[in-house]
């Protein structure tokens, strides 16, 4: 397993600028887990109170679509979003750090055996209340990392609303 450490936690985006002191105030409060091929990390729909890194492994990121099938009804599937590995130090789930009724808003599954390092809310809320530099650093990331994520996906639905308007005119 990936050694979680000082080095380490410099490469991921939500812990920049921090401090190697406050990266170790960081380490300790991780839990480090793994998980086997095919496991589902996180489920869609499900309440979470904990985010998770990649540390090693490949993980798929998937949301279900309602489609409506010609004499059947409504029917669901899974669509896949994107892959991540271990190499690109993604991190997700992040949402539940910040609303402890928060749903998981798509479903992670473990495509090989991974390894994660888990954060959960307590133990970051409890470290960001006992630091509030710790606190301020991760928030102000996360809210530049958010936007990023959010204007893609705006684009991205501009594009695919585009593409339905001109289709269902032919």
């Amino acid at each position: 397993m990936k050694k979680i450490d000082i080095e380490f936690l410099k490469n991921i985006p939500l812990f920049k600028g921090l401090a190697e002191e406050k990266l170790e105030r960081i380490r300790k409060v991780i839990v480090e887990k793994t998980v086997g091929a095919g496991t589902t990390v996180i489920k869609e729909g499900d309440k979470g109170s904990e985010m998770f890194i990649l540390l090693e492994g490949e993980v798929e990121v998937s949301h279900s679509l309602l489609l409506k099938v010609a004499g059947h009804g409504m029917n669901q599937h899974d669509k896949s979003l994107i892959r991540f590995n271990g190499s690109q130090h993604p991190f997700f789930g992040e949402m539940a750090l910040f609303d402890e009724n928060s749903e998981r808003t798509a479903t992670v599954v473990a495509k090989t055996t991974c390894a994660l390092a888990v954060i959960p809310q307590e133990s970051f809320f409890q470290l960001a209340e006992a630091d509030h530099e710790i606190g301020y650093y991760v928030v102000r990331n996360l809210t530049k990392i958010i936007s990023v994520r959010l204007e893609k996906t705006t684009k991205d639905v501009l594009k695919l609303t585009t593409a339905l308007s001109l289709a269902l005119e032919r």
